[in-house]
């Protein structure tokens, strides 16, 4: 079910880093779907109009087509009726995988999936452990995104994470998920401005990371650049988040981009995909 809203425009009106760089993305509310996904917790875009959305309670995603209909998707390889645990996705469209967190038992879990085949199955690859980023277990990796190599700053293909807090942090792994990650060294302001990471995205018009703040209501623009051996992150800009009602937006979990570079907004209390329309 889609319903329209109001039209306000979000980006470039909040604290932005100095200096040269990206420019500020701007992007105009244009409607809202109701997922109909228990405990939403993120969602990765795929191509043809459709979205891949999970929820840590069940071992079923849901894929939502381009009219909004849902359909059930069973993920095999998972403790039978017992919370998933599924925090993050990101779907690597080259090696056509699924990659998800898992933020209680600190892994990650590659499925083999090719989302252009309607009918395609999930296999399960691989579980890596993940532990090593340490923190409290309910802290962990809270969402996950793709960068192709053409964007990232390494020059090779990365999965992106950001670990929710204790410490807040970006990190990269290579693009299985296999390789320990390395941290990117996230300017003060990125900080400043988001009190947790609850989810990532990128953006595929910059190759720019778009974090959310569920505390926060807002999302960050952030700029990556390679420096020596070091990946360094500048903030570019941010801007909050607001629901129809003009109140700061609640449980913001997800965030994904399609290929037109319409940003989408997950939300876990009503399992709503917000659009904010690319201008």
């Amino acid at each position: 079910m889609v319903a329209p809203v109001s039209r306000s425009w979000v980006g470039g009106t909040s604290v932005a880093s100095s200096g040269g760089g990206a420019k500020p993305a701007r992007f105009e509310v244009a409607e809202r779907t109701k997922t109909d996904v228990k405990e939403a917790s993120d969602v990765v875009a795929l191509p043809g109009g459709r979205f891949l959305v999970v929820g840590d309670t069940s071992d079923k995603v849901g894929v939502l087509d381009a009219a909004g209909k849902l359909k059930k998707l069973k993920l095999p390889g998972l403790p039978e009726n017992k919370p998933s645990q599924f925090e993050g996705v990101a779907y690597d469209p080259v090696h056509h995988t699924l990659i998800f967190s898992r933020e209680e038992s600190r892994e990650l879990w590659r499925y083999e999936w090719n989302a252009g085949k309607k009918d395609d199955r999930p296999d399960l690859e691989h579980v890596y452990d993940v532990k090593h980023l340490g923190g409290p277990t309910n802290k962990g990796l809270e969402g996950l995104s793709y960068l192709p190599g053409e964007q990232s700053p390494t020059g090779q293909p990365q999965l992106l994470g950001v670990k929710e807090g204790k410490p807040r942090e970006l990190v990269l792994f290579d693009a299985k998920g296999g390789k320990k990650p390395f941290e990117v060294k996230l300017e003060d302001q990125v900080r400043s401005v988001c009190k947790d990471f609850s989810a990532v995205a990128v953006d595929p018009k910059t190759g720019n990371v778009f974090i959310s703040s569920d505390e926060s209501s807002t999302v960050a623009q952030i700029e990556l650049k390679r420096d020596g051996d070091k990946v360094r992150g500048r903030l570019v800009q941010s801007f909050p988040l607001r629901d129809k009602h003009d109140k700061p937006l609640a449980r913001i979990e997800g965030l994904t981009f399609n290929e037109k570079g319409d940003l989408f907004v997950l939300t876990e209390n009503d399992g709503t995909l917000l659009r904010l329309a690319r201008k």
